[in-house]
């Protein structure tokens, strides 16, 4: 399942790639931070991805938080 499935966008808003950082000895977790844009090109909020996968098994886990433009959080999801 994509991001996207996880987060609530509104008619016309796009996620936004701003910045993609990896953590760990190995780079087993990745960090994305992404902007929400409307239809008229203005912010309306923000995504915080992270996505893991753990060395030993292999295991994957993800979360996202969702905040609107006055950092309120919308979404908290982990998968």
């Amino acid at each position: 399942m994509e991001l996207k499935d996880k987060i609530i966008l509104n008619s016309g808003e796009t996620l936004i790639e701003i910045s993609h950082k990896t953590k760990g000895p190995v780079g087993e977790t990745d960090i994305y931070k992404y902007k929400i844009i409307n239809s008229m090109g203005d912010v309306v909020g923000y995504v915080d991805h992270t996505d893991h996968t753990s060395i030993k098994g292999f295991h994957r886990t993800q979360s996202a938080i969702q905040y609107d433009i006055n950092n309120k959080v919308i979404i908290d999801i982990h998968w």
